[in-house]
């Protein structure tokens, strides 16, 4: 086993040991870059689009995200599984529809802001910021984290001033145009968009 291998082997046992269900390195010629992801977020406008700093336009562009990923040969993948919130359950069951189709709802996403769905994007963001921290550690010092999902650290972003927390908020693997569910099945992960009941998140760390 190669030195990138065995810590990449250590950096995904690291993700597990702080909360993902699964983690593995993967080669980038995996991850997925799509401008049509991108194009999701405008037609129709998603609420945060133009909100928050770590959301689109904001952001890198598909077209510069592909060319900042060319410069990267690894990366650690890894998903949380999560039930959700009972509030979030009936939620969707009233409206009888999926949670993916419910990310544009403002009512919706108030709901998720007050009530949460197990803090799934804090949770991601802290595993990132673990596996970030140990490569830095291992001499991977360009090493960059994409989490799940809009960032929610605080309740209303404005985009006008600096982050309040630089150190915990990273963009989501969509908002610089990753397909997440193709990227996901690359890697030999199962990909489950949000039913009534359960849901798994992915989130991604560059490693260089």
């Amino acid at each position: 086993m190669s030195k990138v291998e065995q810590d990449l082997e250590e950096l995904s046992e690291l993700a597990v040991k702080e909360g993902a269900s699964r983690a593995k390195g993967i080669d980038t010629s995996l991850i997925v870059v799509d401008d049509r992801v991108q194009l999701k977020c405008r037609y129709p406008p998603c609420i945060n689009y133009g909100r928050n700093l770590m959301c689109p336009p904001y952001t890198p562009t598909a077209k510069e995200f592909r060319e900042i990923l060319q410069n990267y040969k690894y990366a650690i993948i890894f998903q949380i599984d999560k039930s959700i919130n009972k509030k979030v359950q009936d939620y969707l069951k009233k409206k009888e529809t999926n949670l993916l189709d419910l990310t544009k709802d403002e009512e919706f996403v108030e709901l998720v802001l007050n009530e949460g769905v197990g803090n799934e994007g804090a949770e991601a963001n802290r595993i990132i910021t673990a596996i970030e921290r140990e490569a830095f550690k291992k001499g991977y010092r360009l090493t960059l984290g994409l989490t799940t999902g809009p960032c929610h650290l605080c309740k209303e972003c404005d985009p006008k001033n600096l982050c309040k927390h630089p150190w915990e908020a990273r963009p989501s693997m969509e908002a610089v145009g990753i397909d997440v569910s193709k990227t996901a099945e690359n890697a030999g992960f199962k990909i489950q968009w949000g039913t009534k009941e359960s849901m798994n998140l992915t989130a991604l760390v560059l490693i260089d």
